[in-house]
């Protein structure tokens, strides 16, 4: 399931609450779906382990590729506090689930959202990538979005509701009230959030 998140900081703030107290994301409509899925980075654990969330985002864009809903899977995110980066750890486990080499692109230098949407926008931009998948968790899809959209790229949240983010009530909890300062955040510091004047 998929939907085109845009709009002012309001109606970010909104559709995060609403993502919040359970409503799913619509299913997508759109007649030519974005053929790029990109998986946002999160905790490596000691040992380049993934952490759970993140093992839960990466094995859902496999199933995307699997299932024929995109043609390539860009990776995005840094080194964090264990190496290797995000990006590296996610193109490996993609691999072992059977996503073909030459489908992963790998982006390992952004160190937050707003890097990854800047950074993969600059990436794709050559091939004349207007429109992606956003896959992370539900709550963070929100802020996401805004961000790849102020980047310059048409952005569809696929919302990952397996994620420990989204099921475990007391992380679900902690991610919408840092989300919730994180959007406002970004709409002072990046313009995220703004109304588009497309």
């Amino acid at each position: 399931m998929s939907q085109m998140i845009s709009g002012g900081i309001v109606g970010e703030l909104r559709r995060l609450l609403g993502v919040y107290l359970g409503d799913k994301q619509a299913p997508d409509t759109a007649a030519d779906r974005p053929r790029y899925a990109v998986v946002l980075g999160t905790q490596v654990l000691a040992g380049g382990r993934p952490s759970r969330t993140l093992d839960a985002r990466v094995r859902h864009a496999a199933w995307l590729y699997a299932a024929g809903r995109v043609d390539r899977v860009l990776v995005t995110g840094g080194l964090g506090r264990h190496p290797p980066t995000e990006a590296e750890v996610m193109a490996r486990i993609l691999r072992k689930e059977g996503v073909p080499g030459e489908a992963i692109r790998v982006e390992d230098k952004a160190e937050s959202t707003w890097d990854s949407a800047r950074l993969v926008a600059a990436l794709v931009a050559g091939e004349g990538v207007e429109e992606v998948l956003v896959v992370t968790d539900p709550l963070h899809c929100v802020r996401t979005a805004a961000a790849f959209g102020r980047a310059g790229l048409i952005a569809w949240a696929e919302p990952v509701y397996s994620s420990p983010m989204w099921r475990v009530p007391w992380l679900r909890r902690g991610q919408f009230l840092r989300e919730s300062g994180a959007l406002v955040w970004y709409r002072v510091r990046y313009g995220v959030g703004a109304r588009s004047r497309r």
